[in-house]
């Protein structure tokens, strides 16, 4: 039972990364949109 524990805690943190950086993506889209939409203000 300890042998599955362990791959699912190295599964849980993998996921954790994926959610991580697809956060990061939509969040630097929005900082591109708004300092073009100030670059032409």
């Amino acid at each position: 039972m300890a042998m599955g524990k362990t791959p699912g805690s190295g599964d849980d943190e993998l996921e954790g990364a994926g959610f991580a950086e697809i956060n990061i993506t939509p969040l630097t889209d929005v900082m591109l949109v708004l300092l073009i939409i100030f670059m032409v203000t």
